[in-house]
């Protein structure tokens, strides 16, 4: 059995329709059959059996999301053993036959699976300590990368971005003393980015990505500037040395940013050298 579900797009209209919605799908989730399925337009999937009455008694729209896929196998990251899956837009579901319901399907360890891939040496004990994160097979992932080494106060790590370290040409970056000295006061970062801009030619590829950074000053001020990172990498196989293959910083050009601008506006920037 098929049923629509156009009338959930008010869950957007306020939180009374949706608290509406959201009771009125759990009344009807303690009837939906084990073939039972849901149609949604809005992403032209379907959930169906048991799945489906998961999505329903346990947030539904507002926790789970749209269904972004069908169902399907696959193999986890975890333990190398197949599940049948269905991707939702805040949430993985697996179908585990083996236990009985309501345990029968589980939310996938997405926070496993990401901490393990993008916080290598885990987690830290200490409130308020930054956790180790680094990557740099992206433009993207090697800013953020920067970033996290100057919130972790590791300056050599985060001086070892720059093209050319450890050491980098002056129109790339300051002798590296200098480089530690702007930080003196500087607290903390946030790091805001754009639509990322690739381009090659010669054997290298370049990235262009508008920023905002907001920096939080050791007497409690704050700071925010603007502008564009250019990075750089060489084509794979054409440098004897692996690290040219990584992403660095190539470029910055930085200023204060404009009063009273969104950071929606300042990241739509265009970037030019």
């Amino acid at each position: 059995m098929k049923r629509s579900l156009g009338y959930a797009m008010l869950l957007g209209t306020g939180v009374a329709i949706g608290i509406f919605v959201s009771l009125t799908w759990r009344t009807y989730s303690t009837i939906a059959a084990p073939g039972d399925c849901q149609d949604f337009p809005q992403t032209g999937h379907k959930v169906c059996g048991r799945f489906l009455n998961y999505w329903l008694n346990n947030g539904a729209l507002a926790q789970q999301g749209y269904p972004l896929s069908e169902e399907f196998t696959e193999t986890s990251d975890l333990n190398g053993k197949p599940y049948t899956v269905q991707y939702f837009e805040r949430a993985v579901f697996e179908l585990h036959p083996e236990n009985q319901p309501p345990n029968d399907v589980l939310l996938s360890q997405l926070g496993t699976y990401l901490a393990k891939e993008n916080y290598s040496k885990g987690f830290p004990a200490t409130s308020g300590e930054t956790p180790f994160y680094e990557k740099r097979t992206s433009a993207t992932d090697a800013l953020k990368s920067y970033y996290n080494a100057v919130n972790r106060k590791e300056y050599e790590r985060a001086y070892s971005y720059f093209q050319g370290s450890p050491n980098p040409s002056p129109d790339v970056a300051p002798p590296y003393n200098q480089f530690v000295a702007g930080y003196a006061d500087t607290v903390s970062t946030t790091l805001a980015v754009g639509k990322e801009t690739i381009d090659a030619g010669a054997g290298n590829i370049y990235s262009s990505i508008p920023v905002v950074i907001t920096a939080k000053r050791t007497n409690g001020s704050t700071e925010t500037f603007s502008g564009c990172y250019f990075m750089h990498r060489v084509n794979d196989g054409i440098s004897l040395n692996p690290l040219d293959e990584l992403w660095s910083i190539n470029f910055a050009r930085l200023s204060t940013a404009p009063a009273n601008t969104s950071v929606d506006a300042m990241l739509a920037q265009t970037c030019t050298r």
